[in-house]
């Protein structure tokens, strides 16, 4: 009951400091017009795994969605099919004026996925737990595996009325996890052969491929976004 309490009036405080003030917010350091409306296109794969665009591509527009008004590589393939683009070529100047205005946009998203890494690192199995069994001493052992992910990508952001590129960045994002499996129980002086050691598993890397998906793509948007602070209110 103390406890949920205090909670109370740690909210309490919390509210009365917060009154008085109003969030507000920061335009992007990079603007793309005031129509506030891109299309994401295809980009290119520079990689071995054929699926990592379309992450890529489908995190931007997600990301970009939570302010502009975003058209996505499926609905501007069309217009890219009428100019004779391929999916992951980048426009030119004159291209991207004309994308623009038969898209009604403002600015394009573009660019090439060039490294993705998946590599699954197992260190030496290992006595993790003392345990007797029918009175005999013995050990659990266990073997411990890091997944690890890495992703990188170039993205370029073109103004469609200028047909100028305002916005270039190299983005690179990784993200990684341990996991333990057991292997089993052995006597005391016995560990287990290499027949028991089971292979890497690869449970783990669509979570550790979506963090490092969701960081590179942090750092590509970061100036293309509003950000928000409070302020005394008048």
């Amino acid at each position: 009951m103390k406890r949920k309490l205090g909670f109370l009036v740690l909210v309490a405080l919390l509210l009365v400091g917060c009154a008085g003030y109003e969030r507000e917010q920061i335009p992007p350091r990079v603007s793309v017009g005031g129509g506030n409306t891109v299309a994401v296109l295809f980009f290119d794969n520079f990689t071995d795994d054929y699926a990592i665009t379309h992450e890529v591509e489908q995190k931007i527009l997600q990301t970009l969605s939570q302010y502009y008004r975003v058209i996505s590589p499926e609905e501007s393939e069309w217009a890219l099919v009428r100019l004779g683009l391929l999916r992951g070529q980048s426009p030119s100047r004159d291209e991207a004026i004309r994308l623009g205005q038969m898209l009604g946009v403002d600015a394009v998203v573009m660019g090439e996925v060039s490294g993705y890494f998946a590599p699954l690192t197992q260190t030496p199995a290992y006595p993790a737990k003392a345990r007797d069994e029918k009175g005999v001493k013995g050990h659990e052992w266990e073997i411990g595996q890091n997944t690890r992910v890495m992703v990188s990508f170039t993205g370029r952001v073109m103004d469609t009325r200028s047909g100028n590129v305002i916005h270039r960045l190299r983005a690179e994002g990784e993200s990684s996890i341990d996991s333990k499996k057991m292997i089993g129980w052995y006597r005391e002086g016995d560990k287990p052969g290499f027949w028991s050691i089971p292979l890497p598993h690869k449970n783990d890397i669509p979570y550790v491929r979506e963090s490092a998906l969701r960081h590179a793509v942090s750092q590509f948007i970061q100036d293309l976004m509003p950000t928000y602070h409070w302020v005394k209110a008048n």
